[in-house]
This record gives structure tokens, C-alpha cells and sequence, in this order.
């Protein structure tokens, strides 16, 4: 009964799949840059950051409406009361008097320093930042999915890597106890091997567990719906490492790089746009505006209101001129918070570029260390495995207990787990070099 108890427990846990498996068989399946793109478009962070380049384009246009002339329309209406200028006499009186009163007025403006140009061109890099920040941000949320998607990967080794060990130990148990009942094998060798087979089912359980999590880690950075449940993912573009894989420098500029030198072009925008407040405003108006009036209770006769707005009609045309003189000093202190906002640029642009620099050479020899270590973990698997070959040789012959074997079958496995963590590393460690090297993450289809 205990035997046939043993044999059921290790029959579910081999053959257990993980939730939400099935039915996946005809969904196409997902490679690493479908996560990325499905992370670009669906991801909350990219998703506000769109709206705020969206933003940054209105800004722009709000900025390029204060070029552009003003024409307002204009209309009131009033009762006076008590002592009043008579509109039909233009002296005093007491009587109530209805009038209304229109116009259009238009305004151009024609010289004011060059700040409304300066504060558009302010404008337009402003949309620009928007753009490369988008493209920061984008690049750290696509950094994550990688790594999710790989420790995806990891995981799911590691799971197969336990099945295929409890099975192999349950054969194991199994034979070792058909050895106990022909008298060869110990009733200890059985114990052992059956406290052997339990730990495997309990790691085999703790790496599902961690499959599920590393499930929920890759959802939640692509901002898919939060679950366990795995989808289908195509990892055959995961190479091996190889000096032949290490990226080469491209061209195009890192995007925080490109950020900081438009953060120098804005500031040197607004040390012109804050001097031009020195300089005098020039504007173009004109107008047209008439009126009507009428008296309240007064019996005598009174124009019509056609006649009247037609009489009362006037126009106007001049030049306004305001020349600052003085304003408690505000122009000379923005002027002055211009110039250290210019240096302060400068030097985060200095800081930016050093940064950059420092984390290509570190991505430079992770990768490095990465292939060596891979290489190493190779030839230590090898030499595990041959190693675990001859002590299966020595426990079938029964000249090694089963220490030993189980000792010899967890050094294959750890090195087994090691070789692919050191994969998943050097794959890793290629992306991010290329990410610095001015590689894009997502490939533009």
C-alpha cells in the first residue's frame, strides 16, 4: 500500500502541467519582440507618456498662437441712473438713458524682443524632449520585459529539468526496491531514495511556483491582464554566447544623450526669450465700433437703431509702443535664473554623456565575464555528466551507495541550472550592451 501511495504521488507531480496549458496549441506564439511590442502599446507608463507627448504638441500650438493676430468682438449694454452725460445733448441730466454698445477690435503684434519666436522654438524642442523621454521610458519598460521573458524561460528549464530528475529517481526508487526484494539492495538504499524522490517533488513544486510568478512578473510588464496562466512563447531565437554575438557600435545617438543636448538647445532658447523682455512692444491696432442709445420714458423722438449704428460708426487705426523702464527688477533676475538654467543643462549634459560612457563599459564586461562564465559552466556540465555516468555505473554494479549517486545527481543538476542561468545571462547582457551601443530594443516592422 505505501509503495503503491509513493508511485501515485510521483505519477501526479510528473504529470502535472501547469494551469491554463491547454488550448494554446493554436494561438501563434509569442516572440520576444511581440512582448515588446505588445508592451509598447498596452503598457500603462507608455501609454501616459503618449498622452504627454500629445501635450507637449498642443503646447507647441498654444505657443505659435501668440504670433498670430488677436480680433476680438465686443458688445455691452447699460441703464444709467441718476446724474448723467445725455448722449443726444453730451450734458448732464437725470434721466435714465438705455444704451448699447459694439466693436471689433484687431491687434497685431509686430516686435516684442523675438520672445514669442523664442518661446515657440522653447516649444517645439519641449515636443521633441517629450518624444525622447517616451523613448527612455519605452526602453526601460521593454529592459523589464526582457528580463521577464527570459527568466520565463529559465523558469520553464528548470521545471523540466525537475520532472526529468523525479522521474528518473522514481525509476530509481522503483528498482531499488525490486533489488530489495531479490536481496541486493538495503531497505536504507530504499529509505533513502524515497526521501530522495519527496525532495524532488517539494523543489519540483517550489520551481512551478516560481514559473507562476515569473508568469505574473512577464504580464505585469507587458501590461497584460494580471495571471499565472502561461501564453505561448517562441524562445528558438535564443542563441547560445559567442565573441561572434557581441554587437558592434551603431551610429545613432543614446536616447538620454539626445535629451540632454535638446535640454541645452531649450535653456539657451529661454536666456534669448528672458534678454527680449528688455526690448520694446510693438503692436498694430485697429477697430470699428459703434453704438445706440435710447431714453427711458421719454416721449420725444429717437432714431432708429439702424440709423443710429450707422451714425455712431467709427474706426481706428494706430501703433502701440511699450518700452520697460522698470519692474522691480524681475527682467534682470530671470535673466540671471537663465544663465545658471544654461550651465546647469550644460553640466547635466557632461553628467549624461560620463553616465552613458560608464554603463557601456560596465554592459562591455558583463558580457565578456557572461561568455567566459558560459563557456566554464559548459565544460563543468560535461564533466558532471561524465561524472554522474560512472557513479550510476558504480550504484548499478552496487559498489556506491545511494549518497553518492544523489550526491553525484545534484552537482549534474546545479550545473545544469547553472549553464542555463549563465545563457540567460550572456543573452541578457548582449541586449543591454546593444542598447547602449545605440541598437534599437524593438525591431521596427
Amino acid at each position: 500500500m505505501k509503495r503503491l501511495f509513493i508511485i501515485s504521488l510521483v505519477l501526479l507531480a510528473v504529470a502535472g502541467a501547469p494551469l491554463g496549458a491547454q488550448d494554446t496549441a493554436a494561438v501563434r506564439p509569442f516572440t520576444l519582440n511581440d512582448c515588446l511590442i505588445y508592451a509598447r502599446d498596452n503598457s500603462h507608463a507608455n501609454r501616459i507618456n503618449s498622452i504627454r507627448t500629445r501635450m507637449a504638441r498642443v503646447d507647441k500650438h498654444i505657443s505659435a498662437a501668440s504670433l498670430m493676430p488677436s480680433l476680438d468682438l465686443q458688445g455691452s449694454g447699460n441703464i444709467s441712473f441718476g446724474r448723467n452725460i445725455d448722449p443726444g445733448t453730451n450734458t448732464y441730466d437725470t434721466r435714465r438713458t438705455l444704451s448699447t454698445a459694439y466693436g471689433l477690435y484687431l491687434s497685431i503684434p509686430l516686435f516684442d524682443g523675438l520672445v514669442s519666436i523664442n518661446n515657440l522654438r522653447i516649444s517645439r524642442i519641449a515636443e521633441l524632449k517629450s518624444i525622447r523621454s517616451r523613448q527612455i521610458q519605452q526602453d526601460l519598460i521593454s529592459l523589464d520585459v526582457i528580463k521577464a521573458f527570459y527568466n520565463v524561460d529559465y523558469c520553464r528549464a528548470m521545471v523540466a529539468q525537475m520532472q526529468a530528475q523525479l522521474r528518473r529517481d522514481s525509476t530509481d526508487l522503483v528498482a531499488t526496491r525490486r533489488g530489495e526484494q531479490l536481496g541486493v539492495k538495503s531497505g536504507a538504499d530504499v529509505a533513502e531514495l524515497a526521501a530522495v524522490v519527496a525532495t524532488d517533488i517539494y523543489e519540483l513544486a517550489n520551481q512551478r511556483n516560481l514559473l507562476d510568478k515569473a508568469w505574473l512578473q512577464l504580464r505585469g510588464a507587458m501590461g497584460m491582464e494580471l495571471s499565472s496562466t502561461p501564453f505561448p512563447l517562441d524562445t528558438s531565437s535564443s542563441d547560445t554566447c559567442s565573441y561572434n554575438h557581441i554587437p558592434l557600435p551603431a551610429p545613432a545617438a543614446h536616447p538620454r544623450i539626445a535629451e540632454a543636448e535638446l535640454s541645452v538647445s531649450q535653456s539657451a532658447l529661454a536666456l534669448r526669450a528672458a534678454k527680449g523682455a528688455y526690448s520694446p512692444r510693438i503692436a498694430l491696432n485697429a477697430g470699428i465700433s459703434s453704438s445706440y442709445y435710447r431714453l427711458v420714458g421719454d416721449q420725444a423722438p429717437v432714431s432708429g437703431f439702424g440709423r443710429q449704428f450707422r451714425d455712431n460708426m467709427g474706426q481706428y487705426v494706430g501703433i502701440s509702443v511699450a518700452i520697460p523702464i522698470f519692474n522691480g527688477l524681475a527682467n534682470v533676475n530671470r535673466v540671471r535664473r537663465a544663465r545658471l538654467s544654461l550651465a546647469e543643462s550644460r553640466i547635466a549634459l557632461d553628467q549624461t554623456i560620463y553616465e552613458i560612457d560608464k554603463a557601456t563599459a560596465e554592459a562591455r564586461l558583463d558580457l565578456h565575464a557572461a561568455i567566459i562564465e558560459y563557456d566554464a559552466a559548459a565544460r563543468r556540465l560535461e564533466a558532471e555528466k561524465i561524472a554522474y555516468q560512472a557513479m550510476r555505473r558504480k550504484y548499478d554494479l552496487g559498489s556506491a551507495s545511494v549518497i553518492d549517486l544523489y550526491t553525484t545527481s545534484a552537482k549534474l543538476a546545479n550545473a545544469t541550472a547553472n549553464l542555463e542561468g549563465k545563457r540567460v545571462k550572456c543573452i541578457i547582457s548582449r541586449i543591454v550592451l546593444g542598447y547602449y551601443y545605440g541598437h534599437p530594443l524593438i525591431s521596427r516592422r
